[in-house]
């Protein structure tokens, strides 16, 4: 016998809670670990320990299942029954019901003041006014499993705006020296096709007459 049913069983009938109060039925997901005398679980119905570690569940394909963070530790092996309600009867017994069709049951009946509790060491137990009359020996001394952690959404690195490139470096201006002959419309004309751009030359070179050039002159050519 567990320590939470021992821990029960010295308490006084007076003291233990919940049972012929008239509780209302546990149904859809109610959650809570105790099932006492007229209560029951339909399909979807889940207790769950105090602790938050254990669930017992009635399938939608008919088994009920304890199970420690979802990985199954017992069962009624009961799927592919249609199951529709796992109820705690006022005559004793804890019963799996398809309709009006028993189809597993604990066999306690004529236990008074029953109850049955998901406990935090893993034990499923039927308990009645003279002690445990049912378990599912699923106790347990090791700690229970931690709960799943939670994963946290991270928010994707803002993507970096590339750095745009720096311009390119201006072209290396060109020189030409006169010769006898040269006027700056025809050097002009001679490296942009257009004798009449010769004012561009004479404002690189520094000229103020662009009449007035001379042989062996070395002039900007931008």
């Amino acid at each position: 016998m567990g320590q939470y049913a021992r821990r029960w069983l010295c308490q006084s009938n007076d003291a233990r809670p919940g049972i012929g109060r008239g509780e209302p039925e546990k149904k859809g997901n109610d959650v809570g670990d105790t099932l006492t005398a007229g209560q029951k679980l339909v399909k979807g119905g889940s207790l769950t320990s105090n602790n938050g570690a254990y669930t017992l569940t009635l399938q939608d394909d008919g088994n009920l299942v304890l199970a420690a963070r979802g990985e199954a530790v017992w069962s009624t092996s009961t799927n592919g029954k249609n199951v529709v309600r796992a109820e705690v009867q006022s005559d004793g017994n804890f019963v799996l019901y398809e309709a009006d069709k028993p189809v597993w049951h604990t066999d306690t009946k004529g236990k008074k003041n029953v109850k049955l509790v998901l406990q935090d060491d893993r034990n499923l137990v039927l308990y009645a006014a003279d002690g445990v009359a049912w378990s599912s020996k699923t106790e347990t001394d090791a700690p229970p499993p931690p709960a799943p952690e939670v994963a946290t959404e991270v928010a994707p690195a803002a993507a970096e705006e590339p750095i745009p490139a720096p311009p390119p470096p201006p072209p290396a201006a060109r020189t030409y020296t006169v010769v006898s002959g040269d006027t700056l419309f025809a050097i002009a004309q001679r490296f942009y096709g257009d004798g009449n751009k010769y004012p561009q030359i004479a404002a690189a070179s520094n000229i103020s007459n662009p009449d007035l050039i001379h042989p062996g002159q070395v002039l900007t050519i931008p």
